[in-house]
């Protein structure tokens, strides 16, 4: 059984290469990169992973995983309002981009390698993308019928509204904290304030 140590170690090496991947590419990220941003020896390094491929794999599932299943539980949901949905989004979008700040850059930067990466780890784990924006935009045709919702407001464009302000400033980080003169903290903290702006900003952009 894996310890609380190794345990940590692994996700050390884990955020390390992420950061490699996402600044160089899988292509040209070097095995001696990661040790480096991880601060350990190659020798430590190969005692977790024998290659980049494994981790590049475990890294891309695991975040995949964590990031859609987060939005599949929030679309499944039968007992909420498309207003609440949208509240949740945005507050789990934002919440795994501040718990993983990378993770904007690295899955944009690979899936547009390979956009069908995207599909085939939805399959391996059991969730497919296209069936939750399809879910999505049965639920605002319904509310567009019940009278909440204006009639102009689309399913796809109401998702890429949500995921654009919810990941843009991840992905613009460095130039919105040098040009707003903000350190890590205060743009976390700016981060934690823009679930509660970016949710108003939408729903009511969107309701009659």
């Amino acid at each position: 059984m894996e310890s609380k140590t190794e345990k940590a170690t692994e996700e050390r090496i884990l955020n390390a290469a992420m950061k490699v991947f996402t600044r160089k590419g899988f292509a040209a990220a070097r095995m001696e990169d990661i040790a480096k941003e991880a601060n350990i020896n190659r020798a430590l390094l190969h005692y977790y992973f024998r290659d980049k491929q494994t981790m590049f794999n475990l890294i891309f599932e695991t975040r995949f995983k964590e990031f859609f299943r987060g939005l599949f539980v929030i679309f499944d949901a039968d007992n909420i309002s498309l207003f609440e949905k949208i509240k949740r989004m945005v507050d789990h979008e934002i919440t795994m981009l501040t718990k993983h700040p990378d993770l904007a850059r690295f899955i944009i930067t690979e899936i547009a390698h390979e956009p069908e990466r995207l599909l085939q780890h939805g399959n391996k784990i059991g969730i497919n993308p296209r069936l939750l924006i399809t879910s999505f935009e049965t639920l605002v045709q319904k509310e567009i019928a019940d009278g909440t919702i204006k009639p102009s407001v689309t399913g796809k464009q109401l998702i890429m509204n949500i995921m654009s302000m919810c990941i843009y400033p991840f992905v613009a980080r460095s130039i919105i904290q040098t040009m707003m003169q903000m350190d890590d903290t205060s743009f976390m903290a700016m981060m934690e304030q823009r679930k509660i702006e970016a949710s108003e900003l939408i729903i009511n952009g969107i309701k009659i």
